[in-house]
Parts: structure tokens; sequence; C-alpha cells
């Protein structure tokens, strides 16, 4: 069987060709094509096409047999929900996970201790601006007619438009502040309260429902009309599939655009100090964290403070290991996630003084950004205990110095996952699982992954450290009070 997965990330599309016979793979990424400053803001349309046009290169003269679909959480973009020509008509461009713009309306929604616990408790998700439910809800602020609108993310439009169906799977929903995170059904209380009932929501569907594929998209990606969609699942939780850490204990730690850490649990998860979300992935409940900045900050920083056409390769030898007086950078360019939810929180340097150096800067912001994910990793501890293994992924690995750093931070080993693109394999194993095929496939295996693991003679310097950063972080929060200590 020769399966097709493709991804549209936050920042790239992503195709990944796989057949069952051979247990050949073979990838493909393009750069989206965003105009304008912001690119969390963007046209459906315009990343569907894209991401077609990926997908019939890595297609062509191939039997394709199945089409499997992975994208991130938290987009939202409303489209008309009539049929004919105007169907999935736009309304409001999406708006992607990093789009801040309802950060005012969700601080003012804070100050509302029992509305923020009560949010919390029934969708798992936190009072914060990333979620479709405050995007939807700032957009009829601003007096967007949302009535009889539907309510999609690019995933889930990238499914309608090849299939024609409005449907989307629990675990895409799970990212929306929309759905129940006990019953697993849109959640109609939620909607009453936030005064978004008239919307219209994608039929909930499980993660092994397939639809046909229509015969103009399959005329886009030149495949066989009728051959089964998967339907869409998030990145994150095809991030767990993929690395095959779906058993109960096992926790994946992706260090790429934003990072997160995800730890498989048996029933939903709630810190009582809202500390962390609780989601579903493709197959189970999953507790986690996520922080907004992570290779975005220090790509940030590489641009700002070195020459054009300096290389990662070209600073890893400017880093220093072990004890150095550093600055202190706060990873919040992008706002705050977990733990404390601040999306109004601001990232920046502090304690600079004239002797520091461009590469002590940069390497305080490799510093900065693991210390607000271990910070998020306390958080998952304290609730669901130590994880049984990690697995780390994503960008942090292009540096042995950000990777060895990691560990020593946590305290803990870490394996290190050698797929490429690990979400989109997790969509290639879904579509496997759809299909009645084992999902454990030599190709995919990974069954002595390298283990980088934390150097004892530096735990002390970094706990410090540690405390230095929470000091900061406390220092700096942009609200009165605090949902940390």
């Amino acid at each position: 069987m020769i399966i097709l997965a493709l991804e549209a990330s936050t920042t790239s599309a992503k195709s990944m060709l796989f057949d069952t016979a051979t247990q050949e793979v073979e990838v493909a990424t393009r750069r989206f094509d965003i105009p304008g400053e912001d690119s969390s803001v963007r046209e459906a349309e315009s990343i569907f096409t894209q991401l077609m046009s990926l997908g019939r290169e890595a297609a062509a003269g191939r039997q394709v047999e199945m089409l499997t679909l992975s994208g991130t959480w938290h987009g939202m973009t409303l489209r008309s929900s009539q049929q004919g020509e105007s169907s999935l008509g736009e309304i409001s461009p999406v708006q992607e996970w990093p789009y801040t713009g309802a950060q005012d309306l969700c601080s003012a929604l804070r100050e509302d201790a029992d509305f923020t616990a009560w949010f919390y408790g029934r969708t798992g998700c936190m009072v914060n601006a990333i979620y479709p439910a405050f995007k939807l809800m700032l957009l009829k602020e601003r007096g967007v007619s949302i009535s009889g609108g539907l309510v999609l993310d690019q995933n889930s439009y990238n499914f309608a438009r090849l299939t024609g169906q409005r449907w989307t799977s629990i675990s895409q929903a799970s990212g929306t502040g929309l759905l129940n995170a006990e019953t697993c059904d849109w959640d109609s209380e939620v909607l009453a309260r936030l005064q978004l009932e008239d919307v219209v929501l994608p039929e909930l569907k499980s993660e092994d429902t397939t639809a046909p594929l229509t015969a103009e998209a399959a005329a886009l990606l030149g495949l066989t009309p009728g051959i089964p969609v998967l339907v869409p699942g998030p990145d994150g939780g095809m991030n767990q599939v993929g690395n095959a850490a779906t058993a109960e204990g096992d926790m994946t730690f992706s260090m790429g655009t934003s990072g997160a850490l995800r730890f498989a649990v048996s029933a939903p998860s709630f810190s009582p100090r809202m500390s962390t979300w609780s989601y579903r992935s493709p197959v189970g409940w999953l507790s986690g964290a996520a922080a907004s900045g992570c290779t975005n900050c220090v790509d940030w920083a590489k641009d700002r403070l070195f020459e054009p056409g300096t290389t990662y390769a070209d600073l890893e030898p400017q880093l220093t290991a072990g004890p150095v007086d550093l600055p202190l950078f706060m990873p919040f360019l992008f706002g705050e996630r977990c733990p404390g939810w601040q999306d109004q929180r601001r990232g920046g340097f502090l304690e600079l003084h004239p002797a520091h150096t461009r590469a002590q800067m940069y390497q305080s912001v490799l510093h900065g950004v693991t210390f607000s994910l271990y910070h998020c990793y306390r958080e998952l501890t304290a609730l669901n205990g130590t994880p049984r293994r990690i697995i780390l992924s994503g960008g942090v690995l292009s540096s042995p110095f950000w990777t060895q750093l990691t560990a020593d931070v946590f305290g803990a080993e870490m394996e290190i996952s050698a797929l490429q693109h690990s979400s989109v394999v997790g969509a290639v194993r879904m579509g496997l699982r759809a299909a009645g095929i084992a999902d454990d496939q030599p190709a995919f295996r990974e069954e002595n992954r390298r283990i980088v693991s934390p150097r004892p003679e530096l735990a002390d310097y970094y706990a410090a450290e540690f405390d230095r950063y929470l000091e900061g972080y406390t220092r700096t929060n942009p609200e009165s009070s605090t949902l940390m200590e």
C-alpha cells in the first residue's frame, strides 16, 4: 500500500510518501510563501494550494492508495457554511496559533477567577489568546458577523477542500477550547457562555474515519478520485504516534518553532494551578505544556546579532559549556503559553552589561528557552509523576551544545529521535491503522535510539541558574496577580 501524508505546519508544507511493500520513505518540505508582515495570519486557500503543489510533485508516477493529513493545533478560520459556489468562502483568514490579537480580551476574562477555572475544567484549555474560542469572540467584538459561519482550522479546511466534507477529528478539535474534555463532544455550555452558539462547528469523527477524494481535488494532486482521505489530525498528537510514545508515562519533547512536552496519560489530567493543558492525541489522552518561544527565538537572535550568512554551525564553537556569566533571556517574544498563560508577556534580556558579547547573548537565548520548557516540565511532573522515558526531537538536535544543555537542565536522560518529521510519520501510521495494516513498519523502527545523559557535575550550576530565571520570570509578570508562585 502507498500512503501520501501531507502536513501544513506552522512554517512549511511537508509530504511523506510511504510504500509498505518496499518500505521506501520519501520526504519533501517547502517553506510557505506567506505575504504580509504578520505570518500568523494567512489565506487558507493559498496554504492549501501550496500544499497541493508539493503533494502533486511527491505523488508523481506513484499509485497512491490513501491520503492522510496533519496540521497545527489552535488555528482558526471562519468560512461560509453555504453550499454551492460560495462554499467555504472566507469570512476571516486563518489565524494560526501564534496570533495573539485576543490577548487583551483574555486578560480581562482571566480577572474572573471562577470563570477561568470553570473554562479550564470543562475544556482542558486555558483562557488564552491562542485558542479559537477567543479568536471567535474577538471577531464578534470587532463587528464581524459570525452567525452561521463555519469554524475550521487550516488542517480541517484542507480536508474539506479534498473531500467536500465539513468534518474534523476529536484530537484536532481538542485544541479549540470548544470541546468538552470529558465527553469529547462540542460543549454547548461553553458556546453559550461565550455567546458563540450561532457558529457552525464541523462534525466530529473518530480518528479512523475516511471520506473519498473528490474528482476536483484528485485533479490537483494527480491522483485517482475516490481514494480514502483520513480525517485530519494535529501535528502534536501525530508526533506522539510517530514516535511510538503512546503508552502511559511516555513523554515526547518537541523543540521546534515552539516547544511542547506531551505526557501520555490514561485519563484527562488537570493541574490545580491551571499550568498545563489536557488534549487528545489520535489514540489517547495527553497531559501537556507548551511554550510559544523556542527555535523562533533562536532564529530571531541569530538574525539580529550576527552578520547575514552566519550559520548555526558557525556559532556552535563560540558557545561555552559549564559555568559562565550570561545575561538572562526571557523567551516570550511571542507571548507566554504554559505555565503562566500570560499572553501579554514580552521577551528580552535582563542583567545585560557591556562586557557581554554577542555570542554570550545568543547563548543566553538557548538557556532562556530551555529554562522556560523546564519550568513547564516541573509542572507536568508535579501533576503526573516522572515520565518513564523522554523522546527529544526538533530543531534542537541540529545543535549538539543545545541538546546537551537540555539534558543538563532537565537532569534527565533523553532518547534522541532520528525520525525525520515524526508528526508526518504519525500521519502515515494512522493511515495504516485505518487501513487495517500494522503501523509497526520496519522503516519507522528506532530500536537503539541514542541517549543523551545529564552531566551531574553541572547540576548545582543549572539549578542556581534556573532559580535566577524564576526570579526574572516573577519580576516581569505583566499582571498584578499571577497564576504561578
